[in-house]
């Protein structure tokens, strides 16, 4: 069967495909969105988790924010230890984010919600605009030219199907066939430090609503509050179930996995009439809870250049971007897996500076993802 209809084709239907779904259906923009999986990720694997003030203000003009909200956790407070002992507890309203463009800012906290549900809500949301997105298609191959790009698709059936569109956008993840077939580089390095994370159940701790970080030399812990009696618990180690101090509170164990951290990104976001967002463009550490929000941001920014006919800037623009929060959390995550005498006097004695107004107003916006540029069309 051969389609020939000029849309936008999106291959991936994660949080940056489904975002730049949202987007460019808003903006009046026809795509076309497949994803080789049968389906959103699964619930039980909660996988990304933050969603940050500049998602939220990001997706409030589609209606998605208010649902997303509705259904995730709200961060009230963040908790910063040394060694299992208080150093400093932040409230998320005293956090000073009325700096600059984002003055009046109506999002100051962090949700905190499972992918799999954000995805869920983006789809249904996209359900109500009659797009759909098609499961269980794969891009096989594609090739361009100066105004458009033919692509080969595999069915749900088996079936091959061929396209014209007038662009082809990979937002499948770290492990992109689009990045690879389109001939894009992925440059980088992964940490030799192994870390691991837990999903669970817990009785006995109260973490409702707060967020839990705990220093010690060379090793970090984080206890992530999912529902009020769901967490995930996190650690730059192995055996997490046996070293976390809170791990002696659960008593039912979702998902755990075991993982390594790498730091890789593509020397252009754009090659001809392909682009990549989210994870096929860069990955990093989970440090900061960014990847996500990053992902969203790209495809936000897309869309909005394609309304306006520039999508050619759409490299320039996010390049930068994706340098900097790179930098940050390998900086971050390199802080954590230290043991040196002056880490852990950084670690035990930085908390207490955070009253400090100009550091207040730096935690605030790196917390919030409003570190980032502000986007244009909301100016």
């Amino acid at each position: 069967m051969s389609e020939s209809n000029g849309k936008i084709l999106i291959v991936g239907a994660g949080p940056s495909g489904l975002t730049l779904a949202t987007e460019l259906t808003r903006r009046g923009i026809g795509c076309t969105i497949i994803d080789k999986a049968a389906g959103p990720a699964p619930m039980i694997e909660s996988r990304a988790l933050a969603f940050n003030a500049r998602s939220q203000s990001i997706l409030a003009a589609s209606g998605v924010t208010e649902q997303i909200i509705a259904a995730g956790h709200m961060v009230d407070k963040i908790r910063l230890c040394w060694n299992g002992r208080l150093r400093n507890e932040v409230s998320m309203a005293r956090l000073n984010v009325h700096t600059g463009t984002d003055a009046g800012l109506k999002f100051n906290r962090i949700v905190l919600i499972r992918q799999g549900s954000v995805e869920r809500i983006l789809i249904n949301h996209l359900l109500s605009l009659n797009v759909h997105v098609r499961w269980n298609t794969e891009c096989i191959d594609f090739e361009q030219n100066d105004s458009s790009v033919t692509y080969r698709l595999r069915a749900e059936s088996g079936d091959i199907e061929s396209g014209e569109a007038s662009a082809l956008i990979g937002c499948d993840g770290a492990h992109s066939q689009v990045r690879k077939q389109g001939g894009y580089s992925f440059d980088g390095e992964s940490d030799a430090q192994s870390w691991t994370l837990v999903d669970a159940t817990v009785s006995g701790l109260d973490v409702a609503h707060t967020l839990t970080a705990d220093l010690r030399p060379g090793q970090a812990f984080a206890t992530m509050p999912i529902e009020d009696n769901v967490v995930r618990l996190i650690h730059n180690g192995p055996d997490i179930l046996k070293n976390h101090p809170n791990a002696q509170f659960c008593t039912d164990v979702h998902w755990e996995s075991e993982f390594k951290v790498s730091y890789r990104m593509v020397k252009s976001f754009a090659r001809g009439r392909t682009f990549l967002c989210g994870d096929a463009a860069h990955i990093h550490s989970p440090v900061g809870g960014r990847g996500m929000n990053l992902g969203i941001e790209d495809a936000a920014t897309l869309a909005w250049l394609f309304s306006k006919g520039r999508e050619k800037e759409y490299s320039n623009m996010r390049l930068p971007v994706a340098k900097k929060v790179l930098k940050l959390t390998q900086q971050q995550t390199t802080q954590m897996n230290s043991s040196s005498r002056v880490s852990s006097l950084v670690k035990q004695y930085a908390p207490k500076l955070i009253s400090l107004p100009f550091i207040k107003r730096s935690t605030a916006n790196s917390v919030l993802g409003l570190d980032t540029p502000y986007p244009a069309w909301q100016s």
